[in-house]
């Protein structure tokens, strides 16, 4: 729910001022690693697709922010990817 009133927010303020919203997908500030999802289930990206994947051990959720920003790496695609269903 955080992610779509988020979106809906930012998407807003672009509209009404005209400033330009990039975004990159969150493989680019935890160096490719799974993404925990729900209990076990896990967002993987396999060649530039995201999807769901079970691990039986728990894996560590590392975060960074990176000290310079690469450009390449942001697009205007913003739209929000919702991949698992309603709770």
């Amino acid at each position: 729910m955080a992610i779509k009133i988020t979106y809906v927010f930012l998407k807003t303020i672009s509209i009404a001022t005209g400033a330009k919203l990039y975004a990159s997908d969150g493989f680019t500030c935890n160096d490719n690693q799974p993404i925990k999802a729900l209990k076990n289930l896990y967002f993987i990206k396999e060649n530039d697709e995201i999807k769901t994947k079970i691990f039986t051990q728990e894996i560590p959720q590392i975060f960074f922010l990176p000290e310079c920003l690469d450009e390449t790496l942001f697009n205007q695609e913003i739209e929000p990817l919702y991949v698992l269903p309603a709770v």
